[in-house]
């Protein structure tokens, strides 16, 4: 059922309070609802520079300044940013529930500025740095950083974002915790908001979730490569259809 038409809401509704167990999936959509630009829209990050110049470990080797630059303005931008409402419903909707995951693709922390803990940030986090020499990963919310590119207190060696580039695998222990709750018993709903869900990892994931007794429910603007999979689309917000959902 498209758009978020009152039948189709209230199905959904029905679904999620009645669910035990809840699995969530959210993706750049919903971090855009509070003003984060997404990477292919107009406006959008890759809208003025090649990804493939800031977005690879090779880039990083070549230019480590220049991919600092990059990744300094964005979480400069980042720094004010808010939650919106489809954070906040998400992060009640996890104080509500026995069991419950949420997987996000996007790298800010918004979701855990909303209350939400239960989470897996499967694509790493803007706000962690990791040194290129020993590995360790550590938090600088500094933003501007004073010094590009940060150097590790340990060793001295250089730092790169904590982010999962183009030629890189997805982060393992965020792979490894959403394989562990999907394993650990029957998930009752599973929710795919704010995103294209076009990496083959998510639409397996959100497929496995649903098994053969769950609901998969969608919640995007427009089609993705998951809607045809979907019990139920609703179309529209995330901000908007969220917290009447809930």
């Amino acid at each position: 059922m498209d758009n978020a038409e009152p039948r189709a809401l209230e199905q959904a509704r029905e679904i999620v309070l009645a669910a035990r167990s809840v699995f969530v999936m959210t993706g750049a959509g919903v971090s855009a609802e509070s003003g984060v630009p997404t990477f292919r829209s107009p406006g959008g990050f890759w809208r003025n520079i090649d990804p493939y110049k800031v977005a690879t470990p090779e880039a990083f080797a070549a230019d480590p300044a220049f991919v600092w630059e990059w990744y300094d303005a964005r979480r400069t931008q980042l720094r004010d940013v808010r939650p919106n409402p489809a954070h906040e419903a998400i992060a009640r909707l996890e104080a509500g529930k026995q069991r419950f995951f949420l997987l996000t693709q996007n790298v800010d922390d918004l979701h855990e500025q909303a209350g939400s803990s239960k989470i897996s940030h499967i694509h790493g986090k803007i706000w962690e740095v990791r040194c290129v020499n020993e590995g360790r990963v550590r938090e600088d919310r500094r933003a501007p950083l004073p010094q590009l590119p940060p150097r590790c207190p340990h060793c001295g060696g250089l730092e790169r974002p904590h982010v999962v580039w183009f030629g890189e695998t997805i982060d393992e222990p965020s792979a490894e915790t959403v394989e562990s709750f999907l394993e650990a018993g029957r998930i009752d709903v599973v929710l795919v908001i704010g995103t294209e869900s076009s990496f083959g990892y998510i639409q397996s994931w959100a497929v496995r979730a649903r098994g053969a007794t769950g609901a998969l429910i969608e919640v995007n603007p427009g089609e993705t490569a998951l809607s045809r999979r979907a019990d139920l689309r609703l179309r529209g917000k995330a901000g908007e259809i969220l917290p009447r959902m809930m």
